[in-house]
């Protein structure tokens, strides 16, 4: 019985073995049988892979080839804008064409088309921009004028965080002076910078180049050099006959690069922490002017400006204030000329702006301009202050209201003082920031 049961276990033993074998043999085929399966499919993968990859190849190279060949299609962006006012002064008529003197201001009792302005940019290729705008205003007589208010070819994609700009345009002269009507936050240009720059602003032709250095903070440096002649460049080479400081300007041509009008800025703007950026920058002009042959005016400009979001820096601010300084040495006739003389002036605005809401922004603005010599009867060189408070309301997406009061003291008013109240209508419509 012993032996017949160690028999019966040994072939029981030798069945088991078995078994376990033929089970190895089967795993091993489906692992065989698995990894040819895996093998075929990553086989199928890189194979569609390198088809991907050679299509877009194929597609980048054809952009290329359509962009060098000049089949790119230029990109249209085009804006409109608008400003209308109503309202009146206690000055004089001809008081009140002094005191708004800027082109696009509210300049008389009853209603003023303050601009209607077209403006488009096109994208010519991966390098340069193209940009135009035509102004319409109605003059305080009734006269409709229309001009060409900029028209410039620039590129900010150069190398090594170079931007080019050529054509006419508004010269980048502190941060007030390039700002377009419908981007103020009073109803009129603040009249310091008008002494200076004149009713339509500083702008001419020339070209300009700037430069970001890598920095932990936005810089810029920028030099340009402009035409010093037309109506738009009144501290220079402004119109024949014309008087400044009772110098009659007169023709005077441009003989080289040294009658060219030079202007530099170095401007900053550094994050305080989440909420809070502040910004300055220091600009400066150097140009000929009317009143002799070798006569010279120079421009100096500080610009400061704090500013206080609510939802991160790259949200509108609930607090800005901004602040100007300008100075200006302007050479009265030449050096032997009995009426030979330095004009220095000066002005400086503050203003402040709070977004209480998002339809609703009140602003505050002081402002003061002096200058030497004998003055007191010169509307563009007395000592004067204006103080202006305003309350501006977005009754839809592309149209806001603004309500605004003045209180002007000014040497040669008649009176000494006015007060002026102007309501405002703006309404913007397509590609806004194309115009700027």
């Amino acid at each position: 019985m012993l032996s017949a049961g160690r028999a019966m276990a040994a072939q029981e033993n030798t069945q088991f073995h078995k078994q376990e074998q033929m089970l190895h043999e089967q795993m091993n085929d489906k692992n065989q049988y698995y990894e040819t399966q895996i093998n075929i499919l990553e086989q199928r993968i890189q194979k569609l892979e390198k088809a991907a990859d050679s299509d877009h190849r194929y597609k980048s190279e054809s952009v290329a080839g359509s962009r060098d060949a000049g089949e790119h299609q230029p990109e249209l962006k085009w804006s409109m804008s608008g400003i209308v006012a109503m309202g009146g002064s206690t000055a004089s008529a001809d008081e009140l064409l002094l005191l708004q003197g800027g082109t696009h201001d509210p300049r008389k009792n009853g209603f003023t088309l303050q601009t209607l302005a077209l403006a488009a940019r096109v994208e010519l290729d991966q390098y340069f921009d193209a940009m135009g705008s035509l102004v319409s205003v109605i003059e305080p007589d009734g006269e409709s004028v229309v001009e060409l208010e900029q028209a410039f070819i620039e590129s900010t994609n150069l190398p090594n965080n170079f931007s080019a700009r050529a054509g006419q345009y508004f010269l980048d002269f502190g941060e007030e002076n390039a700002r377009h009507p419908d981007d103020w936050d009073f109803v009129d240009v603040p009249f310091v910078i008008t002494r200076f720059f004149g009713a339509d602003k500083l702008r001419s032709q020339g070209m300009q180049l700037a430069w970001r250095p890598s920095l932990s903070w936005r810089s810029t440096l920028l030099l340009g050099v402009n035409n010093p002649n037309g109506e738009t460049v009144t501290s220079f080479l402004y119109k024949k006959g014309e008087e400044v400081a009772g110098h009659v300007l007169q023709a005077r041509d441009i003989e080289g690069l040294k009658d060219m009008l030079y202007m530099f800025k170095w401007s900053n703007r550094l994050p305080v922490d989440n909420l809070h950026r502040i910004g300055f920058g220091v600009s400066a002009l150097f140009g000929p002017n009317a009143t002799g042959n070798s006569t010279d005016t120079q421009i100096y400009g500080l610009d400061f400006e704090w500013a206080q979001h609510v939802n991160g820096l790259n949200q509108q601010p609930r607090f800005n204030w901004r602040t100007e300084l300008i100075f200006r040495r302007y050479e009265a006739g030449d050096s032997n000329d009995p009426t030979h003389e330095v004009l220095r002036d000066y002005g400086i605005f503050s203003q402040a702006i709070w977004r209480l809401d998002a339809k609703l922004t009140t602003g505050l603005r002081a402002e003061f301009a002096d200058a030497n010599q004998d003055n007191a009867n010169d509307p563009l060189r007395d000592r004067r202050k204006r103080f202006s408070v305003n309350a501006s309301h977005s009754v839809a997406k592309s149209v806001s209201l603004r309500l605004q009061y003045n209180y002007d003291r000014a040497d040669h008013l008649s009176g000494g003082s006015a007060n002026s109240v102007w309501l405002q209508m703006v309404f913007k419509a397509g590609a806004h920031d194309e115009h700027k």
